[in-house]
């Protein structure tokens, strides 16, 4: 089946092995959004496209992911930025059932704003293109003798 889920995986777990990295989230590492109650600084990224090109024989996925540091100091914010940049940036994923082409940050941001109570909130990263490559599952045929019938 042809999906971005190991990519995902595999984009989360390479965040998670830098131990640098994890020390620094006191917030952790989440999907999408992160709760309210989340102590700051912490980490969210979210599938932004996941586009298949189908070969001869595989299937190149080119998956689209914004990761970005939330924090209220712009020097932590970027710092951490910085340890997601050198984990991520050309990194070789380990991407179960597909080879890893390319993964490289290919936009950055920095936003700031305020929270509920007035805090300022910086956040700060960017776009990362994973480029996968993926065997298509061979097809299995059936053989019928010459005088099968089919119902």
């Amino acid at each position: 089946m042809i999906s971005v889920a190991p990519i995902r995986q595999a984009l989360v777990q390479q965040l998670r092995s830098n131990a640098a990295l994890k020390a620094a989230l006191s917030g952790d590492i989440h999907e999408g959004f992160a709760p309210v109650t989340t102590k700051r600084p912490f980490l969210v990224y979210n599938l932004m496209s996941g586009i298949h090109g189908y070969l001869w024989g595989s299937v190149v996925t080119e998956a689209g992911f914004g990761v970005f540091v939330f924090a209220e100091n712009s020097v932590d914010a970027h710092n951490i930025d910085a340890l997601v940049l050198t984990t991520l940036h050309d990194a070789e994923l380990q991407v179960n059932g597909q080879s890893t082409l390319i993964c490289r940050r290919i936009s950055s941001t920095t936003l700031a704003g305020a929270d509920d109570e007035g805090k300022k909130i910086y956040q700060v990263g960017g776009i990362y293109e994973i480029w996968t490559d993926q065997p298509l599952p061979t097809a299995t045929a059936s053989s019928f003798s010459v005088d099968a019938e089919i119902v």
